[in-house]
């Protein structure tokens, strides 16, 4: 046995995404708090990077983010740093909402693993762990 869990990526990002899918609704035995929701999609995000193609999509989605504002001349030099900083507020410094806060957390660890430095540290943390557990 490799892993402490046999999931695999794909089948983590599976379960994790029907997991939060079914605990944002609230009706149901599960519920996912509207403040937890940033927090479980950056794991779908995490576990999404070494998934199979249906989930890597999201990397491309945080990656032309960073690249959309980098290009942009009307703001002169721009950085992917300030590109995961202001993504970051958008998570935590407006009310929690569900949609807002799926699309920006998952999308947020390939945005800072390409910003690097201290972005990256959340990223490559948590990757590892999640690696040891699924597999």
């Amino acid at each position: 046995m490799s892993s402490l869990i046999a999931l695999g990526a794909g089948g983590a990002a599976t379960v994790t995404s029907a997991y939060l899918l079914v605990g944002i609704r609230g009706n149901n035995k599960i519920t996912v708090a509207p403040d937890h929701v940033p927090y479980w999609s950056f794991g779908i995000g995490m576990l999404s990077a070494n998934a199979g193609t249906a989930f890597q999509q999201l990397s491309g989605i945080g990656n032309q983010l960073g690249a959309t504002f980098q290009g942009n001349a009307a703001l002169g030099e721009w950085q992917t740093g300030a590109t995961a900083a202001l993504l970051t507020i958008a998570v935590f410094g407006f009310k929690p909402r569900p949609l807002k806060d799926v699309v920006c957390g998952a999308v947020a660890p390939s945005l800072f693993a390409a910003a690097g430095g201290f972005w990256a540290l959340p990223a490559s943390i948590f990757s590892g762990l999640i690696s040891a557990f699924i597999g």
